[in-house]
């Protein structure tokens, strides 16, 4: 009988949240799938009440269950309690039964009552954002990924996993000299089956143009939309029908106003015949929306390993990226670079595109699925 590794994937969140933490799993997951039998894990998620678990469902991976986790409320009498409890027994008597052992690998590790005797910690930090743009949160989240990667870093026995090379260099920059081992997993994206809609199927289902440009962000402020309409006030008086859908939950956590603030720059440059918001799409038609539109424009301030750039490789869609080092890292051809700050660079690349002076190289994405895989046996011990 194969002993398999046991995991357990930290799936608490929702497309609301952070759709990237939702697809990171996702595809984790599909990963596994692809991977001969025997190395295949067991696999324990661990998921809330919001988080869209059906999607999982859906891989019909073999060796699978799942946990709903329900934050015990965390009171001055559960805290004394339990630590009374762990003092004389090594272990909290108020918990939640039937949450993984300690014996499993818990990925990526979250604090909680039931995990403070997990001696060996398996953590996931896709970028420093917060170091980089720390207006973008509040002080309190700032000092406690502070703190908690100050932890982590004297702790031997603890390993964190980065999503880019880029990502590593930041955690040296920051948190040098570090103690704990570092891991890479540049994730790909496994695209789900999508609907059998052809272009102008899709384009009429959202009243599109012809043809478009299509910007796939949640609307958080580090998105950088704003570069994108000034941008498009440029393009405008060169071709005055160019058009740039933008999908995406119109809200976000940390900045109440943020769309409003982008609806007033529409309405100030008149831009309402050449955008349309799409709102919270399902993923299958946001991935067709992308395939057939003219680009894909990733403006982004900061990415720690863009799920967008990642999906439109997979498409075969041409990009126009900002020109963070982690982009320029993640993808080498059918894409532009522009500077993140300068919306005329932007404009010139758009430019590009409407006239037909862009190459589009074709090339073998399954190339990057299985890099992906052997990554998956590497940075979780699968082996025999």
């Amino acid at each position: 009988m194969v002993k398999r590794k046991r995991i357990a994937l930290n799936y608490q969140a929702s497309y609301d949240f952070s759709a990237g933490i939702v697809i990171y799993i996702q595809n984790l997951v599909k990963g596994f799938s692809l991977l001969e039998d025997s190395l295949q894990p067991e696999l324990l998620i661990i998921h809330s009440e919001g988080s869209p678990i059906i999607e999982l469902q859906e891989i019909n991976y073999k060796y699978i269950s799942f946990y709903l986790y329900r934050p015990i409320k965390n009171s001055f009498f559960v805290k004394v309690f339990n630590k009374l409890s762990r003092e004389l027994t090594g272990k909290n008597i108020i918990r939640r039964y039937g949450f993984p052992d300690k014996e499993i690998l818990l990925y990526p590790f979250f604090h909680c009552p039931e995990t403070w005797h997990f001696r060996k910690r398996f953590f996931w930090k896709p970028d420093f954002q917060e170091m980089y743009y720390p207006n973008f949160i509040t002080t309190a989240e700032l000092e406690h990924v502070k703190s908690y990667l100050s932890e982590i870093r004297e702790q031997p026995d603890q390993e964190i996993v980065f999503s880019s090379e880029d990502s590593y260099h930041d955690y040296e920059k920051f948190f040098s000299p570090y103690k704990n081992r570092i891991k890479i997993l540049k994730f790909v994206s496994i695209l789900p089956k999508l609907p059998n809609l052809g272009r102008e199927e899709i384009r009429r289902k959202y009243s599109l143009p012809e043809k478009y440009f299509i910007v796939a962000n949640q609307f958080w402020p580090h998105k950088n939309h704003k570069l994108v309409f000034e941008a498009l006030v440029e393009v405008r008086k060169l071709h005055p029908d160019v058009y740039v859908a933008l999908s995406g939950k119109q809200s976000s956590y940390r900045d109440a106003n943020y769309f409003e603030s982008l609806q007033k720059i529409i309405a100030e440059n008149k831009l309402e015949s050449n955008v349309k918001f799409l709102g919270f799409i399902p993923r299958t038609d946001q991935l067709l929306l992308m395939k057939y539109a003219q680009a894909v424009i990733q403006p982004s301030l900061f990415e720690g390993w863009s799920t967008v750039i990642e999906d439109s490789k997979a498409l075969g869609q041409f990009v126009l990226a900002s020109d963070l080092r982690v982009n320029i890292e993640q993808s080498d051809r059918n894409i532009l670079f522009f500077n993140q700050k300068n919306p005329l660079e932007l404009a010139k690349t758009m430019d590009k595109v409407l006239k037909g002076q862009i190459e589009r190289r074709p090339y073998d994405y399954n190339e990057n699925i299985t890099k992906f895989t052997q990554d998956l046996i590497d940075v979780f011990g699968l082996t025999n």
